[in-house]
Order: C-alpha cells, then structure tokens, then sequence
C-alpha cells in the first residue's frame, strides 16, 4: 500500500525538506486559531477575536501571490528568510499591544503585518516536489503525501494549542506557531539542492494564471471551502464553550483532521485511472453533504463524530485541488499558482471565522453551523457545473498557448 510513499521519499533530499517543510508550517494549523484564543481569552469577546483572525487571514491570502511571484524569480531562501525575521516580530508585538492595552488598532495593524510575513511554505515545499518528481503519479502521491502532513499538523496541532492557550497562558498558541515557524524556515532554507532554481521574467510566463478559466474555477470554489474550514475553526471553540468544556474545543478540530489524515493517506497509496477533474467534482460534492449534516450535532460526542466523517472529504478534495492547479498553470509560475490556491481558502477561511464569530455572538454556535454548510454546498454546485473547464485537455496553458498560435494564424 505505501509503495508509492517509499519511491517519492527516497528521492534525494525529499525527505529532509519535506519534514523541515511541514515543521515551518505549522502556523496553517494553529496560528489563527490562536489569535481567536489569545484574543478571546484576554477581552471575551468571540466576534472581535474573529475579526483580528481574519485581518491576519486575509492580509495573508493578498500577501501570498506575490511573496510567491518573487520566490519564482529569485529564489525561496533570499526571499523567505527575511519574510520570517518580520514576522516573528510582528507576532511578538500583536501579544504586546493586547497585554499593554495599546490602542485597538495596533492589534489590527500587527495582525496585519503577521498575516503579510507567513507566506507560503505548503507552495514552497510542493514548488520542490514538482521540480524533483518525474511522472504524474509520483507528483500526485506528493500532493497527497503534503496533505496528509498538513492533517497531521491539524490534528496535533489544535489540541495542543487549545490547551496550552486556556489551561496554561492565553498567546501560548501564537508561541507555539512562532517557535516552529522560526526552526523550520531554518531547516528549509539551508537546504540549496532541492530548491527549484530562479526564473527570469519572459512572455511565456505572463499571464494564464489567475486569468486561466479553469484556475480561477479553482480559486473561487476554493473561497467557498475556505469559509467552510474557517467557520469550523471557530463554532468547535463556541460549541465546546456551550458544553461547558471549552479546552477539549481541539479535540473537535483534531478529529475533523485525522478524518482527513486517514483518507489522505489511502488516496495517495492509489494509482488511479479517473481524470482528477472528475475526482475533485466528486470529493467537494461529498464535502458538501457531510458539512449538513453538522447541523445534526447536539453534544461533544456526535459533533466529533461528524467531524471525523466529513474530515474524510477534505485531503481528496485539496489534493485534487492542487493536482488540477497543476496540470493548467504555465510551468514557470507554478509556485505563483499554487500560493492563489492557498490566498483563495485564505480569504473564505477569512471570511468564515470573522462572520461566525458574530453569528457565535448573536445566535449561538449551533445557528452559526447554516454558514459553513450553506457554502460547502454552493462550493459544490460551482465545480460541477463549470467541471470542464478544470479539464486540462480545454485549459492547460501548452492548451491555451496552441489556440492563441492557431488564432495568430488564421488572423494572418
């Protein structure tokens, strides 16, 4: 079964950079989850923890292409490093100005500048893996090998920030992302022969990203999912705090996530025949249907058990995700594609903890379940009706590059 885990991981260098990778982001699992705790634990307010949760989220999501466009021109590590050192600052101060009641704003501002600081190491690390690999089916048992390491993180990672942030100091969460952030940016960027060479600007590579059909298919059903992780983030901290069990709140997101581990796992030891256009059509749809049944949740326990159900949708649905990214982007904007992925969840994951938090606030976290289901399944109804425009046979970009040169020639 892991045959497949074994031949990419024994490629030279694979296995060191993808383990520092998945050390240097760990703040994706535990980073805006402990900004909501930190804030929330020190002014009790869930809507106003969710609002500073998304100016980082959503400064991160504009941020990300770009850091990501100049990493394709000059290198991961004469970029990153120095993104890092700004960002560890940036956190040290946002835990400041909220313990020195600065003026309200500064917390914005240097949520801002953390989210802007982060970057993209899950692009980075599968910019690496596409400039290793040989076939089509190792790259996409590395997909699914860096999801199933981001599952990982979900699932460690929200348990250990939940309980350090409410049992032991409430910015313990935001330490915990900054210590690893800082190790693992060290232990990624020394690491010179898998890092995939600069690029220099050239015609070829304008263009066809954002503006390609199928990617931007990607990018807003992407939104949709994004709102859906974003909202869950946040009711599984209010549903436990209305259980009266607020610190097993992780334990909900870690379930949620080995759901997604396991299916991960599986998915990536397969070698599948099915077009991945078709599969990610199918995974979100599944998504869709598990995220309404949420709604049926009444205690810890089924909660969780949802939770882990639906967690099975998600590693196949992001793989598939990225394995149609991909297949359409121009080559030498690879990491540049791969970071709008990331920017589109950002935004709904945005967009998602901000107004959860408020619907928490207003009408409780049970009411506020409407939100993540109600977008999972227009995330869905979106992929399908536009599914063949994420086939890469209509919207590659050596596709779109073969109809320009026809239109060039019949216009001659």
């Amino acid at each position: 079964m892991f045959k497949n885990y074994r031949e990419i991981l024994s490629l030279p260098g694979a296995l060191k950079f993808s383990l520092a990778g998945l050390v240097a982001r760990m703040p994706i699992a535990v980073l805006g989850l402990g900004i909501v705790l930190f804030i929330q634990g020190v002014t009790g307010s869930y809507g106003l923890a969710g609002i500073v949760a998304a100016v980082y989220m959503i400064v991160q999501a504009l941020a990300g292409p770009g850091i990501a466009r100049l990493v394709d021109r000059r290198g991961q590590a004469k970029v990153m490093v120095p993104i890092v050192i700004v960002h560890l600052i940036a956190l040290t101060l946002l835990i400041v100005s909220v313990y020195l009641d600065w003026w309200v704003g500064f917390t914005f501002v240097f949520a801002g500048i953390g989210g802007a600081t982060v970057g993209s190491v899950g692009s980075l690390v599968r910019s690496r893996w596409s400039h290793l690999v040989t076939t089509p089916n190792q790259l996409q048992t590395a997909f699914s090998w860096e999801s199933v390491a981001d599952e990982l993180l979900f699932v460690s990672g929200p348990v250990l920030a939940t309980v350090l942030a409410t049992a032991v100091w409430p910015p313990a969460g935001i330490i915990l992302s900054m210590i690893s952030a800082g190790v693992g940016s060290a232990l990624l960027y020394i690491q010179k022969t898998t890092e995939p060479p600069p690029i220099e600007r050239s015609t070829e590579a304008k263009g066809h990203v954002f503006s390609n059909p199928g990617i931007f298919t990607i990018i807003i059903v992407n939104v949709f999912l994004g709102v859906n992780f974003g909202a869950i983030d946040v009711i599984a901290v209010a549903f436990s705090d209305e259980q009266g069990v607020k610190s097993f709140a992780g334990f909900l997101l870690s379930a949620f996530a080995l759901g997604s581990l396991i299916s991960g796992t599986i998915y990536g030891a397969r070698n599948w025949n099915s077009a991945t256009h078709h599969r990610f059509g199918v995974t979100v749809s599944l998504l869709a249907i598990g995220t309404c049944t949420m709604l049926l949740a009444r205690d810890m326990f089924t909660f969780g058990l949802i939770l882990f159900v639906v967690g099975f949708t998600i590693a196949p649905s992001l793989v598939g995700a990225n394995s149609v990214i991909q297949q359409l982007a121009p080559p030498r904007r690879l990491t540049e594609a791969f970071a709008w992925l990331g920017t589109s969840l950002g935004f709904g994951v945005a967009f998602g903890s901000a107004i959860a938090g408020n619907l928490i606030d207003h009408y409780g976290a049970h009411t506020a379940m409407l939100l993540p289901a109600g977008c999972a399944v227009l995330g869905a109804i979106l992929a399908l009706t536009l599914l063949k425009l994420l086939n890469p046979s209509r919207s590659s970009h050596e596709v779109r590059i073969e109809k320009d040169r026809r239109r060039a020639r019949i216009a001659d």
